[in-house]
């Protein structure tokens, strides 16, 4: 059984993207809280103290930051360094750059040095570009005739493991449990997760995002793995009947929602532009699933002296249809007055949901989305009306709870007409509060340490 005396280690693998930093600092937080001792560990600690900071818990005596690099060999961090030395030493002298000419004002020791590698750098040089470059092409070519790993471009298991073992070496406390904060980033190769399991004898549980129908994945099997948490409570439920010697647990999707002391510089100029209009917002993470091909449809629609769109978030084009990209670059090209486009992460979540408390509506009408989202949740606890999918998860909550609407995704006249809905009658106080409470701090406090407790009986 876990007991406060006890310590966790909270494995954040992924930073910079999306409200990933804010659930993690958020579960460090709650942890401490309650009393946990918490070992932390990201690749980001200045963006888990700045929110910690904020929260008044940055000098917790519970906290103690890992070294995320700590699995990195001493050796190659030498290798590293002493050819980058190696590398401005023969540029210097192999193009006769300034501090390689010998002048009558050396001192014995640093002539003779300098005209010895006058003499013997550039060779070496030459020689060491030479041997490298066909090191390279070698490389290059062998592995290009490699059949392609379809999930390279995804977290390696073996890296965890490595990682939290490295780091562990100068923790004062050895973790009962570790949770990974985002699971759906690890490739599913079975062999790297037994390569996992020889290195990690550490039991661990994580959070998925985006789970699929059953639990397929391989690290289900391995010995040390004790539980998921997952965002939607049907899923848990199907998870719970195919495994059901494993812990599932269900996880509200609450969210940070902290606001800036002051108004900020960018929410001025929303309101300097809006002018007076109702403000439709849409933010996040951009890509295919936040259906820009409907949404600037939309704006073109609406009628420019009744509404204003703010669009807030880093754009990942990769991850967008044709049809998403024209309407984007049209838009890039001949912006509409009514909008106001700002297409970077902004790192300050307290600035982003001022941003939406600031908003008249929330558009959340995105395609073919059938996962849990945290916009409801920002949206209920500003008091906005949110705009869905009247498909999937987030057209369920939102009609069960009464907070919004939910449209046709594929029908921009829709989204019009939901839009002057959501203004014409207003979202009860009650359905906020409800949603609110359902989707809170208190209720995830809970049922996290039980679901904790769970996996370790």
């Amino acid at each position: 059984m876990l007991t406060k005396r006890q310590a966790v280690l909270i494995y954040n693998p992924v930073s910079g993207h999306g409200h990933l930093d804010s659930w993690n600092a958020m579960f460090v937080a709650l942890m401490l809280e309650k009393g946990w001792k918490v070992l932390a560990l990201t690749p980001d600690t200045g963006a888990l103290m700045e929110r910690l900071d904020q929260k008044g818990l940055a000098n917790s005596p519970g906290l103690q930051l890992l070294d995320w690099n700590a699995h990195q060999p001493r050796m190659r961090t030498y290798l590293r360094g002493a050819w980058q030395r190696w590398d401005r030493l023969g540029d210097r002298y192999f193009y006769h750059r300034a501090g390689s000419e010998t002048t009558s004002g050396l001192s014995f020791g640093e002539y003779w040095k300098r005209r010895m590698c006058q003499a013997v750098v550039p060779f070496l040089f030459r020689a060491s570009y030479y041997a490298y470059t066909r090191y390279r092409r070698r490389y290059l070519t062998s592995h290009s005739l490699a059949v392609e790993d379809p999930e390279s471009y995804m977290a390696c298991p073996v890296d965890m493991a490595r990682r939290v073992h490295a780091a562990l070496r100068k923790a004062r406390a050895k973790p009962a449990l570790v949770f990974n904060m985002y699971m759906d980033t690890y490739r599913t190769s079975r062999p790297r997760w037994d390569e996992f399991a020889a290195i990690n004898t550490l039991r661990w549980a994580g959070i998925r995002f985006v789970p699929p129908a059953m639990p397929e994945e391989p690290w289900y099997q391995l010995p040390s793995w004790r539980g998921m948490c997952i965002l939607d409570e049907r899923v848990r439920a199907a998870y719970s009947n195919e495994l059901p010697d494993k812990v599932f647990g269900y996880l509200p999707d609450i969210t940070e929602t902290a606001l800036p002391t002051d108004s900020t510089v960018f929410v001025r100029e929303i309101h300097r532009r809006a002018r007076g209009r109702k403000i439709v917002f849409l933010g996040g993470s951009i890509g295919g699933q936040k259906n820009l091909a409907r949404w600037f449809e939309l704006i073109r629609l609406a009628d420019p002296g009744r509404w204003f769109f703010v669009q807030v978030g880093e754009i990942h084009r990769g991850t967008l249809t044709v049809e998403d990209v024209a309407a984007l670059d049209a838009a890039l090209a001949a912006p509409p007055e009514n909008l106001l486009l700002h297409a970077e992460y902004l790192p300050d979540e307290r600035v982003f949901n001022e941003v939406i408390s600031t908003c008249d509506v929330v558009f959340a009408v995105y395609r073919r989305f059938s996962i849990s989202s945290n916009m409801p949740g920002k949206a209920a606890h500003f008091r906005k009306p949110v705009l869905v999918s009247d498909r999937y998860l987030l057209g369920e909550r939102v009609t069960r709870y009464g907070i919004g609407l939910g449209v046709d995704e594929d029908d921009a006249h829709a989204m019009l007409a939901g839009l002057a809905c959501v203004m014409d009658k207003p979202v009860p106080e009650a359905c906020f509060s409800r949603y609110c409470s359902d989707f809170s701090l208190t209720e995830l406090a809970g049922r996290l340490e039980g679901f904790l407790h769970d996996c370790l009986k």
